[in-house]
């Protein structure tokens, strides 16, 4: 089946055979096209019954045509499509011309009235419109019931596993979530946030730092180069949050007081089409678990000094110059590019973080390896650790 129409060309019927040299009966190439071409059902999706979609098309190449002749092309009796036209003329697919006088109740009449073809544009246009808008009515209809058939399942699982949908319902379940979160809460966050808007997640994890819950992420790097991104991070290590970089996390998740926990209900996740599985106290919470506890013990802490995952013991490293002597220390603004930098991100996402140029960035990289004496930004990092400017990679669970 097409979805455009023919050519006109490939719907013209054939001339009369001809003889050929032998005497015997020549078809012409076109009658194969024009077998193909009354085959074709492209009116069908429309509601349109093939036969009158063959006399339709017939039309179309050859307006004015009689019945008797729309007979003869399509291969049917007269009074088979006097009564096809007729029902097409009631619908509008044709219209039908007075045929040459004739006696009353004379076959000819019906048999010389002759038709054309409606426009396209007319007669079919409302049919599609029509059959869009029953196909949207059957997209909802399919959206409901498959919105009712999570449901049930989740009532038949016990209410282990529940769907949340819609940016409002999730964030409703997030808030409960960290909100009673008792002493720990364990989370995977990545570079965008499609359910919830990110201030209103800093909200929720502020509060839960705040009540003194034990707070541990583990965040890309990519995560970084969302605007505003480090800020963020430097207040809420700031408060106690231990977080850590991976270079790739294998999905959203949350985990409160290992008991329960949220999760996508699609990897692919897309803007607007937002659903989430809240799972209760079962081996599947467990196993979330157990993949975070993997991903963090291989993900690299964040150098930022002052932060309890940087301090184990709650102790800070003892700065210290190269060759025992004592000189100049960087400034704070200074540590935070070394931070970026041991973190392997670009100069120009640090310049965006930090509201610098991208010019003062690469100035202050190349004064800081003078200060350490190296010759490299590798270099840089270690020398950086040694003198106690980044904490040592030391991390604490």
């Amino acid at each position: 089946m097409r979805g455009t129409y023919p050519r006109s060309g490939d719907l013209l019927p054939p001339p009369p055979s001809r003889l050929d040299s032998g005497g015997g009966r020549r078809e012409d190439s076109r009658t194969h096209r024009f077998d193909h071409a009354r085959e074709l059902l492209i009116l069908a999706p429309l509601g349109i019954p093939p036969e009158q979609e063959r006399l339709y098309v017939l039309l179309i190449a050859r307006p004015g045509s009689s019945a008797a002749d729309m007979a003869a092309q399509a291969g049917i009796t007269v009074d088979q499509a006097v009564a096809r036209l007729e029902e097409m003329a009631a619908h509008g697919l044709v219209v039908g011309e007075q045929p040459p006088p004739f006696g009353d109740g004379d076959p000819r009449g019906a048999a010389a009235r002759t038709y054309r073809a409606s426009s396209p544009s007319v007669a079919l246009t409302p049919l599609l419109v029509q059959r869009r808008t029953s196909l949207d009515q059957a997209g909802a209809a399919v959206t409901a019931l498959a919105e009712q058939f999570r449901s049930a399942a989740s009532r038949a699982a016990g209410g282990v596993v529940e769907v949340v949908s819609g940016p409002v319902a999730i964030r409703h379940r997030l808030g409960q979530l960290l909100g009673g979160a008792r002493w720990e809460v364990l989370t995977f966050l990545a570079e965008s946030v499609i359910a919830v808007e990110r201030d209103s997640v800093h909200a929720m994890e502020y509060e839960a730092l705040l009540r003194g819950v034990d707070f541990r992420a583990v965040l890309t790097r990519g995560h970084l180069e969302v605007p505003g991104m480090w800020d963020d991070v430097r207040e809420v290590t700031g408060l106690g949050m231990k977080m850590r970089v991976a270079e790739e996390i294998p999905m959203r998740l949350i985990v409160s007081d290992r008991a329960n926990a949220m999760v996508p209900l699609s990897v692919a996740e897309e803007p607007g089409h937002a659903d989430t599985l809240v799972v209760h106290g079962t081996g599947l919470v467990h196993a979330l678990v157990l993949l975070f506890e993997q991903y963090w013990e291989r993900a690299r802490p964040l150098p930022l000094a002052g932060t309890k995952e940087a301090q184990p013991g709650g102790q800070g490293l003892p700065a210290r110059s190269s060759g025992g002597q004592d000189g100049p220390e960087p400034s704070e603004q200074d540590r935070q590019i070394l931070a970026l930098l041991a973190l392997d991100v670009a100069d120009r996402t640090i310049a965006a973080q930090l509201d610098l140029s991208l010019r003062t960035v690469e100035r202050k990289i190349r004064a800081l390896m003078g200060l350490a004496s190296v010759g490299s930004r590798f270099q840089l990092g270690a020398e950086a650790v040694a003198r106690g400017w980044l904490p040592a990679d030391r991390p604490t669970r």
